[in-house]
């Protein structure tokens, strides 16, 4: 009788656990060399960082002394929840520039002539930027507490609220990759994020209540994202008020936009 050989590599099951062990393998190495890139590129890390700092010291030094805000004895500490949150969407934007300016250079196209995961590329990409994102983050609450800032309420609720930031950062992340694959250009991507993030920031309760808001521009500003996660954080970092619905109403929009950018974005990578 003649022996019968298997190949166990083709096997269904042993198949999907090598791609599985891939994509984690590929996506650890990629994202060091991202994260290593942006070390040796310290002007970009501090120009990230000198917009966040100069809303900081403009509103609290310029303009917060004429702001007054319900609930609030300390403009402060209403001012730097709104910064962060302001940081997680500004720094998902550097992920739209990134991705174009790899499409523009072709370190995309090295990276699909490899044997790499398709997926850890765009995974790689959002993940460093999630990690300069939260020391920008812990840069703007040691700069926070600097001029005055301060947690009124306990540590595991204020935790949960840097949380609730850094993940709606990140699922921001893979919007503005999605962004930067329909441009495919550095300085287009640089436009458009701007163009994107700003209304979202200032038509948001980011800087001032949103009752002092004109009627339909207050309808648009409590109803999407950025009002709802500043709230959220907000809620948690000062105790303000019950803080179980905007929590859950910040995680649905984070959710919300992270499943549907990453599924378009990786559709889009593989088509591009």
């Amino acid at each position: 009788m003649n022996a019968v050989t298997i190949d166990l590599r083709s096997h269904p099951i042993i198949t999907k656990r090598h791609r599985i062990r891939g994509f984690f393998a590929d996506t650890r190495v990629l994202t060091r060399r991202n994260v290593l890139l942006a070390r040796r590129t310290p002007a970009l890390i501090v120009v990230g960082m000198i917009m966040p700092v100069m809303f900081v010291l403009l509103f609290r030094y310029v303009f917060g002394g004429s702001i007054h805000v319900a609930g609030y004895s300390n403009y402060v500490d209403y001012l730097i929840p709104g910064i962060i949150v302001q940081t997680s969407l500004f720094g998902g934007s550097s992920s739209a520039v990134a991705v174009a300016e790899d499409l523009s250079k072709g370190a995309t196209d090295r990276f699909r002539s490899l044997p790499t995961h398709r997926g850890a590329i765009l995974t790689a990409r959002t993940l460093a930027d999630l990690v300069r994102l939260t020391y920008t983050v812990a840069l703007m609450i040691s700069i926070g507490l600097l001029v005055g800032f301060r947690f009124h309420n306990a540590v595991l609720p204020v935790l949960a609220g840097i949380g609730i930031a850094l993940i709606f950062g990140y699922a921001c992340s893979w919007l503005f990759a999605l962004l930067g694959l329909l441009v495919r250009n550095v300085e287009t991507a640089t436009v458009t994020t701007f163009v994107v993030t700003f209304p979202l920031v200032f038509a948001a309760s980011t800087f001032t209540a949103t009752q002092t808001m004109p009627h339909w521009l207050r309808t648009f500003a409590d109803a999407q994202p950025v009002t709802n996660v500043i709230d959220a954080l907000r809620a948690l970092t000062q105790g303000t008020g019950p803080a179980r619905q905007p929590a859950l109403s910040a995680l649905a929009w984070s959710a919300g936009i992270l499943i549907v950018a990453a599924t378009l974005a990786t559709r889009r990578f593989r088509q591009a």
